[in-house]
């Protein structure tokens, strides 16, 4: 089973919370941590590629915390 973990968005904010949300996952927002949401790392992966197939981001940076 793949361990929970803590992500932080770097860039392309606003088609990632579009993925997150019709997705389902709870994201948030605070200025001192950015756009973080938890997810295991497989999901990330898998959002990375949709990312860039599906919504035509070109390096979406996403790290984990």
């Amino acid at each position: 089973m793949d361990e929970i973990k803590v992500w932080r968005v770097e860039n392309a904010k606003s088609k990632v919370a579009y993925v997150l949300m019709s997705d389902g996952v709870a994201f948030s927002f605070t200025p001192e941590e950015g756009f973080v949401f938890t997810a295991p790392d497989f999901y990330v992966e898998r959002l990375i590629l949709r990312l860039k197939t599906c919504y035509g981001v070109f390096h979406p940076v996403i790290n984990e915390i």
